[in-house]
């Protein structure tokens, strides 16, 4: 099990283990299989987990008297990832070669679905420009909006890009310089630098 999300304080975490040992204990409610990612809300106390079994969770701690669990059964295949984003969205990856962008506020399908050519690994989505990054077990790395529109795509050749399946990504978009960061089955973690802007005004 593997957390992302933003950085967390102690008290923090002491929130998030009380969490998880509550997800731990839901017998009967919890996923079928091994989970995959695990995300925590950036403000509220939500977690969302991800699992092989073809579902997402989202788990909601707001009230302390009541744990709910609702389960999501958007995607065909194992579910690789499931993010926050800023704002009401949960974005999922899945090896089914889609990319789904849910609303918080009505979970019941997805308001876009991105279909791609290739397995979908940990996506990360950045928090000022809401731009979903993919990577995929092809060896691309593609930017989509949060409508499904097509940004770009990562160079990948022998220069430049993953040699191998790109098992992850991470934006820093404090860090102007490199502001997104992939790493792969080739042992190797890249950093690259996006012009935002520019892909924003091209769209």
């Amino acid at each position: 099990l593997q957390t992302s999300g933003p950085s967390i304080n102690a008290g923090a975490f002491g929130v998030l283990l009380e969490i998880l040992s509550v997800i731990s204990n839901h017998t009967g409610r919890g996923h079928d299989q091994e989970l995959t990612h695990c995300c925590t809300h950036p403000t509220q106390r939500l977690v969302v987990t991800a699992s092989r079994d073809t579902t997402f969770r989202l788990w909601d701690f707001r009230d302390p008297s009541i744990h709910s669990v609702n389960v999501f059964q958007g995607h065909t295949d194992t579910v690789t990832s499931a993010v926050f984003t800023v704002g009401d969205n949960v974005v999922s990856g899945s090896d089914d070669r889609t990319v789904k962008v849910w609303d918080l506020k009505n979970m019941r399908s997805p308001i876009t679905t991105i279909r791609t050519d290739s397995a979908v690994n940990r996506i990360s989505v950045s928090a000022n420009q809401r731009i979903i990054a993919l990577p995929h077990d092809n060896r691309q790395v593609r930017l989509f909006d949060m409508s499904g529109v097509r940004l770009a795509r990562l160079p990948r050749s022998n220069r430049m890009g993953h040699r191998r399946m790109v098992c992850c990504t991470a934006w820093n978009e404090e860090n102007q310089a490199c502001n997104l960061f992939t790493c792969g089955f080739d042992r190797q973690a890249i950093g690259w630098n996006i012009n935002i802007p520019a892909l924003l005004q091209e769209k």
